[in-house]
């Protein structure tokens, strides 16, 4: 797998993407009533065969310990896993493709975790909104 290949197959699922300094893939989700706030995921190509996604919410700062948190939601999801880095909650997941695997393939893996992220953090405020 290449980044132009990764590039390509999330064009392919209509979602607009950037290359960041760092020459990772970034696509931003925006804010909605669900969410609101934009959640930007990078997806990095370890090496050709390991696709990595880090999903981060711009200025959210969910109330309450943040570990806690991210326990809890990893105790009610199977991936992507929150993580407590620094003052936030990101989500991170990882995919070890080991065999050749078709293109749509890849895909489903990226749109299950960009749609995961993003319900990630949904549910996140929900249940803290809820506490």
């Amino acid at each position: 797998m290449t980044r132009d290949q990764i590039r390509g197959f999330i064009d392919r699922l209509g979602v607009s993407s950037r290359i960041d300094d760092d020459g990772d893939i970034a696509v931003t989700l925006t804010a909605d009533n669900d969410f609101g706030h934009n959640v930007t995921i990078w997806v990095m190509i370890g090496d050709e065969r390991r696709l990595a996604f880090i999903g981060s919410a711009d200025n959210y700062h969910p109330d309450g310990d943040l570990l806690f948190l991210a326990n809890r939601s990893n105790s009610r999801r199977n991936f992507p896993t929150a993580v407590v880095r620094g003052d936030e909650v990101r989500f991170e997941y990882s995919y070890y493709i080991s065999e050749e695997v078709s293109d749509q393939y890849i895909i489903n893996c990226i749109k299950s975790v960009m749609t995961s992220i993003w319900s990630g953090y949904r549910d996140l405020e929900k249940e803290t909104i809820g506490e």
